[in-house]
């Protein structure tokens, strides 16, 4: 796998990202010179942030002109098979798995690329996902 090579992007690092938080330099440069991709179930958690948070319309069209550097990955069938792998895989294990989680994880397993996120212990145990994070 390329040190440079592309990567799905969690919702936790685009939110960091987005809002200038303290970490989001050091994600910026594990980031850097990457390509980028997130999954169709990011892009709803924040829309349904924004929603819930009643988000102005500028602010929204920021967001989303900020997330048109991301390539958003759809579902598919082989997409769909590996979030059944994972979710059983840590359910057996008494280690449920959120239905976001998941799709995400699955995502970057269906691709063979990383996973970028803060979140790391949220997708530990998890077959074939290499996980980055800045933590």
């Amino acid at each position: 796998m390329e040190a440079n090579g592309p990567v799905v992007v969690d919702t936790d690092v685009i939110s960091y990202l987005f809002k200038s938080h303290p970490l989001a330099e050091h994600y910026q440069a594990l980031l850097a010179g990457r390509s980028l991709a997130v999954s169709v179930v990011t892009l709803a958690e924040i829309e349904y942030g924004m929603e819930i948070k009643n988000w102005g319309a500028a602010r929204r069209e920021l967001m989303r002109r900020f997330l048109a550097r991301f390539t958003p990955l759809g579902p598919d069938s082989e997409t769909a098979r590996e979030w059944a792998r994972i979710r059983c895989a840590r359910e057996k294990r008494g280690r449920p798995i959120g239905f976001a989680d998941a799709w995400i994880a699955a995502c970057a397993v269906q691709l063979n690329v990383p996973l970028v996120t803060h979140n790391a212990s949220d997708y530990s145990a998890i077959p074939d996902l290499i996980v980055l994070t800045a933590a």
